[in-house]
């Protein structure tokens, strides 16, 4: 083979591959389209329990009351939740300042248990509160499959974004976006 046709055909191959790239990069970015709808539009009617004092709280009253309303699935069984909980505390506890109300929603666990976990964070910041869902209610109305899942709510109660899985809520981008959702500068 002249060293013209290996030239050639080197170069056949990096075109390919690159016209492959660009055709799988263009499916990627249509599949993560951040203009898809989500089957949750709103936050449905949800009557709970607020775990401290056993008073009922009504989900879209926390979000008309503020700013908007991020509801944070736990469980003290779920090894990623554990992880992500003290940095989600700071994470609600910058959103204070803007006046955005976090649940903690604690799922398929024990009082107890719960109570347990949070004797390691003394103080949560008095924008939020714990939810212990018994019944599992807020999970078969909000979608929740599993945990950690986290849901953004306008004042308008309009769902804005979830966020599945743990996530690094120490990031500054994760401030900036719920802000950003809710409409807040």
């Amino acid at each position: 083979m002249s060293t013209s046709s290996k030239i050639s055909f080197i170069f056949i191959i990096v075109a390919i591959t690159l016209g492959y790239s660009i055709y799988h990069k263009n499916k990627i970015d249509t599949y993560v389209d951040e203009s898809r709808t989500y089957i949750l539009k709103t936050l449905p009617s949800v009557e709970l329990t607020n775990f401290e004092d056993n008073s009922p709280v009504q989900l879209q009253d926390l979000a008309q009351s503020s700013n908007g309303l991020v509801v944070h699935f736990w469980g003290t069984w779920c090894a990623p939740c554990e992880a992500e909980f003290p940095e989600f505390v700071e994470f609600a506890r910058k959103l204070e300042e803007k006046n955005v109300k976090v649940v903690f929603m604690a799922v398929k666990d024990e009082d107890m248990k719960i109570k347990k976990f949070l004797k390691r964070f003394k103080d949560l910041p008095s924008n939020s509160m714990v939810i212990h869902d018994v019944s599992g209610i807020s999970m078969s109305k909000l979608g929740v499959v599993k945990v950690p899942e986290t849901f953004v709510f306008d004042s308008s109660l309009d769902h804005r974004i979830m966020f599945k899985g743990p996530q690094d809520w120490k990031m500054s981008s994760y401030f900036t976006r719920v802000l950003n959702y809710l409409g807040i500068n």
